[in-house]
């Protein structure tokens, strides 16, 4: 089954949702495109498919605002473990700002979503993170509804949040969207705890080479802690959920060749720290094909796609244009009520799976 088309016109756009009513009005929020993508228009081009391309920004954000709708509502993203979203580099002398979301924000605003990225701790559970989160989003939209896109562990800060943390006097949560996220652990946690645990003490102290990464690993998920988790933190009422999954085949000197090889006899296809089955939670959209971790937030090794095209294994996947249509399906599905299909061909050939949460 394949998604309706996002239609062009305008008054299809603004229509009022017959459901996921916001708790005060929404004015329209409309961004031009920046002077960051102007000035990197063919780094934005790799994170678009074709399709969406043009000639010069400006009739790019066109076609975009042509094809895609946009929410009523905010989107608020929240990164995984070790994720940021954005630091500043170099000073005064030669300022460097890096995004984690790659081109992402650019796209989406210049379509007219508004568009929150937030920071939560690198490197803490998911409850402390949630409770980061949901202050960022109060502060920022108290009174309004929004709409949580969160990837990795950040879809489990995510969950937290619209189970426990929402509220009339904070803000409402209309939808939760997670792209591969640990909803059911990660062997990779479990492996890499039980080989630190063997290496973490040294004349009776901590090893300080283990304490990282153990730390982090703790965090990040055994699939037994999952259990109590997901007991603890049940679907909320009136908010709907949805995920995607995704999964690739490392190449010999890949970053993530060595937690892939530990995840696949365990849990089967994974995305280099994430099993596609431990990804589902609430309506299952898909599962991205020859995609890894890094491209999710839009960091593409043009090496690695380029080289897959030439042995005739293209990866489909575009981050701009993925986060385009999980908004447009976001807009249509949620506020505007329409029957929930199939959002995205682009990471053909693609599965794509309804199931209730476990």
């Amino acid at each position: 089954m394949t998604a309706p088309k996002a239609s062009s016109s305008q008054s299809d756009r603004s229509r009022p949702p017959s459901r996921g009513q916001t708790l005060e009005p929404f004015t329209s929020f409309r961004s031009l495109p920046s002077s960051w993508w102007r000035t990197n228009k063919d780094n934005v081009d790799d994170l678009l498919r074709e399709e969406d391309q043009a000639p010069t920004v400006e009739e790019e954000r066109a076609k975009i605002q042509k094809r895609y709708r946009s929410t009523k509502n905010p989107v608020v993203f929240c990164h995984g473990l070790m994720g940021f979203d954005s630091v500043k580099l170099g000073g005064n002398i030669v300022p460097l700002e890096i995004s984690h979301w790659k081109g992402i924000k650019e796209v989406l605003e210049a379509n007219g979503t508004e568009v929150l990225f937030t920071r939560v701790p690198a490197i803490s559970s998911s409850i402390e993170r949630a409770k980061v989160l949901a202050k960022t989003i109060t502060e920022k939209y108290r009174g309004r509804s929004v709409h949580l896109i969160d990837l990795l562990e950040g879809g489990l800060d995510a969950r937290y949040v619209a189970s426990h943390l929402q509220g009339e006097d904070t803000f409402k949560v209309l939808s939760v969207t997670t792209v591969s996220a640990p909803h059911r652990g990660t062997y990779a946690a479990d492996h890499f705890l039980g080989t630190f645990g063997e290496i973490r003490f040294a004349h009776g102290k901590p090893h300080e080479l283990a304490i990282l990464p153990m730390r982090v690993m703790n965090i990040y998920r055994q699939m037994e802690n999952m259990k109590k988790f997901n007991e603890e933190t049940p679907d909320a009422p009136d908010v709907q959920y949805f995920s995607w999954g995704a999964e690739f085949e490392p190449g010999l000197l890949d970053l993530y060749r060595i937690p892939h090889s530990i995840i696949l006899p365990k849990q089967g296809p994974n995305d280099g720290f994430i099993a596609v089955e431990s990804a589902k939670w609430g309506t299952y959209q898909g599962t991205l094909k020859g995609v890894n971790h890094s491209d999710l937030v839009g960091w593409v090794d043009n090496a690695r796609y380029t080289w897959a095209e030439w042995t005739g294994r293209s990866i489909n996947f575009k981050p701009a244009t993925f986060y385009l249509e999980m908004v447009d399906h976001l807009a249509r599905v949620v506020e505007g009520g329409e029957e929930e299909g199939q959002p995205s061909t682009l990471g053909e050939p693609i599965e794509c799976v309804s199931e209730p949460s476990k």
